[in-house]
């Protein structure tokens, strides 16, 4: 009696999967006499990455065709069985019994294969001299028979998608390449463009999202949805680049922090560029234009007026200038360093050269330092912008770069004083370096 509570143990179990897989098997006709067993492997090959077939188990029904024979595949009263152990099996493949035993299952779950249980329960045939089965028990093959034309189609199918998800996937990325240039553009000119942020955002979002993705429907909408972002943004960036120009020969700066608007005039000539090196540091940056021929800009003039030198500047910014302490300093090398630093903080070359053109080189490299303290003190939230502004009222005359910076350089000493009152590390790094060379010439 109490084995009749438990009449299946011991057994396979048998469920909807199993019954599935073993219709596949009953209504196994054969091959077409044109399609070989190797035919068949060869499908299921291809369609296993579009059928969710994991590539373990492809490799052990691989193994298991390496049993069988043509004549396994002819139909009529034969089947394609083999009987290899799960030892066996296990050692061909470089894995455990368990692990084998759970990809036949798996096999079996996803329709490939079957099996025919001896009454023993143990697997094992006979072949004849021509090596027609005589009788076998153990794992069918015939299933992956039965599916042959299924695998074609769906292998077929996948390829296919593949060629829409190739050109789906290349839309997108140009898209989002389009939309971060175009960014970047605004960017770089210092002007807003509403929503620029958010269609950005949106772009590299969907790219990541949809990296895995093999819906073509869903991928289409996506690709489709980011392409009109982006004509939405190229839009605004004509409109914002179109309200920034008047006429021919003359640019307006409207994107500055806390200054005018004004135009001034663009000019193609601009001399020449020398560049040079010395003690490891170059002496002429790539925009230098010559002090003779912008000494006497009104810039340059204020400058004089209000004693600013290459050490003065040094003094403002020292953390910045950390590589000219030591040594004789010039304008040149001060040119040299502003470029670097505002190349990494954003400013645009174009407002660099602007800037050079109206203010003299002089007044460019002051005026790029006093940028720059102003940003990373968090007076200015966009130094290429800022830049522009100075510029364009340098441009109208009404630019006071001298008294501007001596109030820095009046900021920089209160800060260190209060760091070294209140013994903590508030003290700039540049500002000690730069008092202790100053203590080292003297003596």
């Amino acid at each position: 009696m109490h084995h009749a509570h438990h009449p299946g143990r011991g057994l396979r179990r048998y469920d909807e999967r199993t019954a599935i897989a073993s219709n596949l098997t009953d209504t196994f006709r054969g091959l077409d006499k044109t399609v070989g067993p190797s035919n068949a492997l060869s499908a299921l090959k291809r369609a296993a990455p579009y059928m969710a077939i994991p590539l373990r188990v492809v490799a052990l029904v691989d193994l298991l065709f390496a049993w069988t024979k043509p004549q396994d595949w002819q139909g009529g009263d034969t089947l394609p069985v083999v009987w290899p152990s799960n030892e066996l099996l296990g050692q061909k493949l470089g894995v455990g019994v368990r692990q084998v035993q759970k990809l036949l299952n798996q096999a079996q779950a996803l329709g490939l294969v079957s099996f025919l249980d001896s009454p023993n329960g143990h697997r094992g045939g006979r072949r004849s001299e021509g090596g027609k089965i005589v009788w076998g028990y153990g794992i069918v093959l015939a299933p992956v028979g039965t599916r042959y034309a299924e695998f074609l189609e769906r292998a077929a199918r996948g390829i296919a998608e593949d060629q829409v998800i190739t050109v789906l996937r290349k839309r997108l990325a140009s898209a989002r390449r389009k939309i971060r240039v175009m960014a970047q553009t605004l960017l770089d000119e210092g002007c807003d463009a509403p929503g620029a942020e958010e269609i950005l955002a949106l772009a590299l979002m969907a790219t990541d999202q949809m990296r895995g993705v093999r819906d073509t429907g869903l991928l289409t909408s996506c690709v489709q949805q980011i392409e009109d972002a982006s004509n939405t943004l190229a839009q605004r960036l004509e409109a914002v680049l179109s309200s920034n120009t008047e006429a021919a020969g003359y640019m307006k700066s409207s994107c500055a922090d806390d200054l005018r608007d004004t135009h001034f005039t663009t000019t193609n000539h601009l001399q020449p560029a020398k560049a040079g090196t010395r003690r490891g540091l170059p002496e002429r940056s790539s925009t230098w234009v010559e002090p003779s021929s912008n000494a006497d800009t009104a810039v340059h003039a204020d400058l004089d007026k209000h004693g600013v030198t290459p050490g003065f500047i040094i003094d403002v910014a020292p953390d910045l200038c950390h590589d000219l302490l030591g040594h004789d300093r010039s304008w040149g090398e001060l040119t040299a360093v502003a470029e670097r630093a505002a190349n990494q903080s954003g400013i645009s070359q174009s407002a660099f050269h602007d800037a050079i053109r109206v203010m003299g080189s002089r007044g460019a490299t002051a005026s790029v330092f006093a940028t720059l303290q102003k940003y990373r003190a968090g007076e200015v939230r966009r130094p290429g912008a800022y830049l522009r502004g100075m510029t364009a009222k340098a441009m109208m005359g009404e630019l006071n770069l001298g008294r501007t910076l001596h109030g820095l350089k009046d900021s920089s000493r209160l800060t260190a004083m209060k760091g070294l009152a209140a013994e903590s590390g508030a003290t700039a790094v540049g500002t000690l370096i730069s008092g202790l060379v100053r203590r080292t010439i003297r003596t």
